[in-house]
């Protein structure tokens, strides 16, 4: 029988209730254990919802970590997998080779242990994010008579010949118990045609957690940032793909028709090639003391509230983009690359501004409106705060997920 294709978006129905069948579910998270900061974020705000609602959730974590201890510091049973990080696959020829077949190893050591904990736990939904855990939890799953949602965290790329990538996870799809729940319209875009459950579902965070009436810990005056400066901020790694240069850039082109604006980077490393190459052209062309690197950071939410505005500068489409829905929750307008997420999220001259385009000029433009708009960053704020509450906080996302896992059950 064809899988009825179901898509599931924001639209302002109300989280639903879990039903008796699904409160008695027990959902597994499989949980890498080396999972950067936005992924650890969605973790963290999924198993907490669920927490919340009363169903009975735990973690199988692979490979200890930090975000184990972030895990069990919420009060979510971790199991730790045990297991060592596959072998990068490099070289060439019988090398490579037998690389390949070190990885189909550690792959079917972890489907046993995913069937193991299922076994124990008496669990009847996994739930992965990271694309290297697909085919594992479809065997896992498959094998298990039980169901993995894939909570897709990047877009599937199209570099590969014959677009392999996407006709292999298409297959795991219609042949194995993998069900995608892709976190952007964009996102579920790159998987491509073809005939399987999916859904859309986008992600939430705590409003609680980010909550612009607390008091921040941090101050701009610790950062050297004067008290009338417009302050852009960005929170992202610190790579070349994140826009950071680009951004700089074009500030250095306005001049002084921005010349009380800041920019405070948020993220590291700071000892790489390109952080100094950043570096260097800050000190070259006249921005010292206007662009403030923080490196990693912890208290997120106390950065966020000395900007006035936050910046997600990606400059290739972003799948979703925490740092989006983060910023509009703490009552800031969001300035975004509208490639990908963003697209979606915000709400273009009303909770923030789209870029239109990755090059500098169209930075340089997206700059002006937002000076432009300087008289209006407080209503701009409050609209942004409010489409947060009402589309991305972790309780609806999870009441969207608890609904697709119960359909699911039922069908």
């Amino acid at each position: 029988m064809r899988a009825m294709v179901h898509r599931v978006t924001n639209q302002k129905a109300e989280p639903a209730s879990v039903s008796s069948e699904v409160a008695l579910l027990h959902v597994v998270g499989l949980i890498l254990g080396n999972e950067g900061y936005g992924v650890r974020r969605g973790w963290l705000s999924l198993l907490s919802g669920f927490q919340a609602r009363g169903v009975p959730v735990s973690a199988l974590v692979l490979q200890e970590g930090e975000i184990a201890a972030l895990i069990r510091a919420r009060g979510v049973e971790v199991t730790a997998g045990g297991l060592q990080p596959p072998p990068a696959l490099q070289g060439s020829g019988a090398g490579k080779f037998l690389l390949l077949l070190k990885r189909a190893v550690t792959q079917l050591k972890a489907v046993a242990v995913v069937r193991r904990e299922i076994r124990r736990s008496g669990a009847g939904t996994l739930l992965l994010r990271s694309p290297a855990e697909v085919l594992l939890a479809g065997l896992a799953a498959r094998l298990s008579g039980i169901r993995a949602y894939w909570l897709m965290p990047n877009a599937i790329s199209s570099g590969y010949p014959f677009d392999l990538n996407r006709r292999v996870y298409r297959i795991i799809f219609r042949h194995l118990n993998v069900v995608p729940i892709a976190n952007s319209r964009f996102t579920d875009t790159t998987i491509g045609p073809g005939d399987f459950e999916r859904h859309v579902c986008h992600l939430g965070i705590s409003p609680a957690e980010f909550d612009p009436a607390v008091p921040g810990t941090i101050r701009r005056a610790d950062l050297g940032i004067p008290e009338d400066a417009i302050v852009l901020g960005v929170f992202a790694r610190m790579v070349a793909d994140k826009g950071q240069r680009r951004l700089a850039e074009a500030l250095s082109e306005l001049g002084e028709e921005a010349a009380r604006v800041h920019l405070l980077l948020c993220g590291g490393p700071l000892d790489s090639a390109y952080a100094t190459e950043l570096q260097t052209f800050v000190q070259g062309h006249g921005l010292a003391g206007r662009v403030h690197f923080t490196g990693p950071i912890s208290d997120v939410a106390s950065y966020y509230k000395i900007c006035d505005v936050v910046v997600n500068s990606r400059l290739d489409p972003e799948p979703f983009g925490f740092s989006v829905i983060e910023g509009m929750m703490l009552g800031k307008p969001v300035l975004a690359h509208k490639a990908g997420g963003p697209g979606e999220t915000v709400i273009d001259g009303q909770t923030g501004w789209h870029i239109q385009g990755p090059d500098k000029a169209a930075f340089i433009a997206a700059l002006r409106r937002v000076l432009a708009d300087l008289p209006h960053l407080t209503e701009m704020g409050r609209a942004a705060r409010a489409h947060a509450l009402a589309h991305f906080t972790s309780d609806k996302m999870v009441g969207r997920i608890v609904d697709i896992v119960a359909g699911g059950r039922q069908a």
